[in-house]
């Protein structure tokens, strides 16, 4: 980071608890003011940094304070774009830091957009593990929901290996249609898949979009020995800023087995409601 660039109180504490790899101070007209990544320049316009397709979640960034963590197109020198998460607070007098972190230790299929998921378990829980440390409070609330495939054992030991992960593949595609813009999967076991659901506005909200995650999932997937219908437990719960990963996943895990218990291809939340 630059010698000169100054930082409040407010600032170190946002610091110290987000990860991330470069910083930006935007002011109130929205232009760039200080930049930790040379590659930045000084005046820029924030939200000419962006591919045009997100400029909309920048200025929702500028808009709300805090805010974040959302997914947005960095623009390169080169003329590509790599994605990022950015976190913002506001500097007192008007303006705000940015906080951006790259997606590049993480596998691309964690990266919005991604639709055959092949992420290992660690990686899926260091996405966590940032969103757990970097949510403010916003009004809004990050949901995970824990995806257990109910037969997936049954077509592996019937069809074979190559049967299963191709069923596999058709359901965290089909999942992946069914979110939204910012929403992650990731498969976290061989037939478990651990959704986020970023931006909804309580626990019923993300109980709406694991039920529609669950209706895509259980139309029937054609192979070569005919048709398998395929359907999915979910379990789902928010999260609370401060909290351990492992009690997140205890709880969206605990309602998923709930959910099993009830009969399968259903939705269950932690806490119930």
């Amino acid at each position: 980071m630059d010698d000169a660039f100054e930082v409040t109180l407010a600032e170190l504490v946002a610091l110290s608890t987000q990860a991330a790899d470069a910083f930006l101070v935007v002011d109130a007209e929205g232009v760039c003011a200080e930049s930790s990544d040379p590659s930045i320049r000084v005046g820029q316009v924030a939200t000419d940094l962006f591919a045009a397709e997100d400029i909309q979640v920048l200025r929702g960034i500028l808009a709300t304070s805090p805010a974040g963590p959302a997914w947005a197109r960095l623009r390169g020198r080169d003329g590509g774009t790599e994605w990022v998460s950015v976190v913002s607070t506001p500097r007192p007098g008007g303006g705000w830091l940015l906080m951006l972190r790259t997606s590049h230790q993480l596998d691309p299929t964690l990266r919005p957009g991604a639709n055959d998921v092949e992420a290992d378990r660690e990686q899926v829980l260091n996405e966590v593990a940032w969103l757990l440390s970097a949510t403010p409070r916003t009004g809004k609330e990050i949901a995970v929901a824990s995806c257990d495939l109910d037969d997936l054992d049954y077509v592996n030991q019937t069809f074979g290996r190559e049967a299963g992960d191709e069923v596999l593949r058709v359901v965290t595609g089909r999942i992946s249609d069914a979110l939204r813009s910012g929403d992650l999967v990731a498969r976290l076991e061989d037939d478990q898949l651990l959704v986020v659901l970023r931006g909804v506005h309580h626990l019923r909200g993300a109980i709406r979009v694991a039920n529609k995650i669950r209706a895509a999932v259980e139309d029937p997937i054609s192979m070569p020995f005919g048709e398998v219908v395929q359907t999915v437990s979910v379990g789902v719960t928010l999260i609370s800023r401060g909290e351990s990963v492992d009690s997140v996943l205890e709880r969206a895990e605990g309602a998923m087995v709930m959910a099993k218990e009830r009969g399968r291809n259903t939705v269950m939340s932690s806490p119930p409601i």
